[in-house]
């Protein structure tokens, strides 16, 4: 049996060899072709597992490149905050670009310059309370305070803000689409939600006692952002701040009474 498949083998290697050997047009017939008898135990996909092994191994040193850069930056990271070589205030520019906020403003005032006004990402929604009401005029929004808010202490340059008198009930609404862009403490303002408008502007609700908005949230006309602190059992106290790329003015000269 074995000496029958071996004399198989080497007639097929002779064929071969005299194939390779010989011109295209000269091939001879090779009449006992036909009575080689067919290997059962040949591995007729062994070419094809090779080619997928061949595709997969760059994918796997892509992957394995990739998690050792990542190693790489983050030990460096590590060193260069570690080391006592690297100057302070490099590390804190390098700390301060690494926790820098997205220029969300510049990106939609560079959007409403090329294309036009932003579309609407997330749809209003309904059986919100009004009590900063939102209305269009043309295709400019009217952002009006409730007739019955009061000013408690009129702007000042220095402190950045007016203080409004608001019922005891009532909740801080936000007037047109906007993007949170703070919820925590700032300096004379409390606990305090800033709202990022577009055209570079912001809004600042300041004293809240009870705050209903995240960080990174999408706000729709008549959102409620919280709740001003109470000063007694009758009224609340509201900061209001509002700053046009970055410089601040007086927010009743931009969002009027109603």
């Amino acid at each position: 049996m074995f000496n029958e498949v071996d004399r198989v083998k080497e007639r097929r290697r002779e064929r071969m060899e005299r194939i390779r050997t010989q011109p295209r047009d000269s091939y001879a017939p090779f009449v006992d072709d036909w009575k080689d008898p067919i290997d059962t135990q040949e591995e007729l996909f062994s070419f094809s597992g090779r080619d997928r092994m061949n595709e997969q191994r760059p994918v796997n040193e892509k992957w394995g490149i990739q998690i050792l850069a990542s190693l790489f930056l983050v030990g460096m990271a590590y060193v260069v905050f570690q080391t006592t070589l690297i100057p302070l205030a490099w590390k804190d520019s390098a700390r301060e670009v690494m926790t820098r906020d997205f220029n969300f403003a510049g990106v939609a005032d560079w959007y409403e310059a090329k294309f036009g006004s932003i579309p609407t990402i997330l749809p209003a929604l309904p059986g919100q309370t009004t009590a900063v009401p939102a209305s269009t005029e043309g295709s400019a929004p009217v952002w009006k305070l409730p007739a019955h808010w009061k000013v408690a202490k009129s702007y000042e340059p220095e402190s950045a803000k007016v203080v409004l008198t608001t019922g005891i009930s009532d909740q801080v609404t936000i007037g047109e689409t906007g993007w949170v862009a703070f919820v925590g403490e700032k300096p004379g303002y409390g606990t305090t939600v800033v709202v990022r408008l577009t055209q570079g502007r912001e809004v600042w609700f300041g004293n809240l006692d009870g705050v209903r908005v995240t960080k990174d949230e999408v706000l729709q006309p008549g959102q409620v952002v919280g709740t001003a602190r109470s000063v007694n059992n009758m009224s609340r106290h509201l900061y209001l701040g509002y700053a046009i790329h970055e410089e601040f003015v007086n927010p009743l000269d931009v969002i009027p009474f109603e």
